[in-house]
Parts: structure tokens; sequence; C-alpha cells
């Protein structure tokens, strides 16, 4: 059974692209965010979004393909597992499947060191959807 978010780009990045980018996190799941956001636009709800957690970008690229225009993807992440070359290997997905560099910004940092302000100094404005993702470790949960 295929779902769809209603949101052209990011059921075409879903159909197409997801199972290309690593990560654990399921199509349906991203699909759900996708209309999420989709309907969030509909409703005058705008903002940008960010994740905690990015990795290689899987679900970062489902909410950040469905941005409407003006809004920005923030990706937080240690971009240092498995080794130090993720965070290109990122940039190379999100170039590789439509996400254009200007829509997004990354921050190589751990999310616990990062206060309010140099989240938002990043954006620029307010955010209206976050994902986290970021450390399963017990102790940092």
């Amino acid at each position: 059974m295929a779902f769809s978010s209603g949101n052209p780009a990011v059921d075409r990045y879903i159909a197409e692209g997801y199972e290309s980018v690593r990560g654990m996190s399921s199509a349906f799941a991203a699909t759900i965010c996708g209309h999420i956001i989709r309907r969030q636009t509909e409703l005058g709800i705008s903002g940008h979004i960010a994740e905690i957690g990015t990795f290689e970008g899987r679900f970062f690229l489902a909410m950040a393909l469905g941005l409407a225009e003006g809004e920005h993807a923030l990706g937080i992440d240690t971009f240092s597992w498995p080794n130090d070359g993720l965070l290109d290997l990122f940039h190379s997905h999100c170039a590789r499947l439509g996400l254009a560099r200007e829509r997004y910004t990354a921050i190589k940092a751990n999310a616990r060191e990062l206060s309010a302000d140099d989240i938002l100094k990043a954006l620029g404005g307010q955010i209206r959807f976050w994902h986290l993702d970021g450390d399963h470790a017990r102790d940092q949960l």
C-alpha cells in the first residue's frame, strides 16, 4: 500500500531516493511528517524546521523538501560517526536529491552544547517543527 504526504517533492523523494540514504526512519514516518508540514502550511503555520541527529539526512530531506518558499531547514549532528566524512556525505545527499544548499544549514556540534540563541541565529526565525533523533544512549535521553 502506497501512502502520500500530498506534497509532490516529498512523495517523489520517498518513492525514488529515500532508500538510497542510510538511516533508521521508515518511509511511513517520513510520509506522515511530510503530511504534517504540508498541512501546517495550508493552515497558515509557517516557520523553519530543525532536526537533532541528522546523520546522513534520510528523514531531514523528507522534512526540508516540504518547506514553503522562504523557510529553512537546520540539521544538527556531530557528523562524526561512523567517520569524519559524514558531513560531506550529508551535503552530497542533499545536492543529489534536490535540496538546494541555500535552503538548509548543517551545524556540526553536540546539540547539548548549543543554546537557543545559537539555533535561532542559524535560522533567523521561529521553528515550527522539530525532529529529535540524537544519541540513543540511556544517559543521553
